[in-house]
């Protein structure tokens, strides 16, 4: 009788752990997305460009304005015995004002969706390498929120104010961003609209 019991319960446990391998099949080991393109790219501004060369002139011309009105001002507060207006006083731009640079890095890859599933978010990593080496020198962990479907394509474009290794190497002055390192992308983590996710297997 508990020979049966025991074997009754065996037999119930080795069904349940069938079942549940049918039903919660281990992830692949890669996410089912292929990253087409990557690149990046260093975007300087100058608000001094932008400077509106009449701007002197117009600033003389709103002051010989202000000026004008505050002397009719004051004539007729004159005539009715009040005191006049102070003069105004000139307040001098600035040097430096507006000659301030600005860098932005942007990162940006082109990705398909080679799954089943609409895609909702991805959490990539831009990593640099040092040319013609594995050694890594800089890595950069960005999350986008997409709508990938079934076989589309996105693009996906991220600025950081901080440079790929966070570092300025003399020796690469004057080099395109493509000759500077060896880059790649890696997926980390990808999340579908179905409320499912991919993550890669802990090493």
């Amino acid at each position: 009788m508990k020979m049966k019991l025991l074997s009754s319960i065996l037999l119930l446990f080795l069904f349940a752990w069938y079942v549940l391998a049918q039903t919660v099949p281990n992830p692949p080991d890669k996410p089912r997305v292929t990253v087409i393109e990557k690149k990046w790219r260093v975007e300087v501004y100058n608000p001094a460009l932008d400077k509106d060369p009449f701007q002197a002139n117009k600033d003389r011309q709103k002051e010989e304005i202000a000026q004008r009105r505050d002397a009719r001002e004051n004539e007729n507060r004159i005539r009715q015995g009040e005191p006049a207006l102070p003069p105004r006083v000139r307040v001098p731009a600035s040097e430096t004002e507006g000659r301030r640079l600005s860098v932005t890095y942007v990162y940006e890859v082109k990705v398909r969706n080679t799954s089943d599933k609409v895609i909702r978010t991805l959490v990539w990593e831009y990593v640099f390498f040092e040319p013609g080496t594995i050694r890594e020198v800089g890595r950069r962990r960005f999350i986008s929120t997409v709508n990938i479907g079934r076989g589309r394509t996105a693009t996906l474009v991220k600025r950081a104010a901080s440079s790929p290794t966070g570092t300025f190497d003399a020796t690469k002055a004057g080099k395109k961003p493509q000759d500077q390192y060896s880059e790649q992308v890696i997926i980390k983590s990808v999340g579908y609209a179905d409320g499912s996710a991919w993550q890669p297997a802990p090493n």
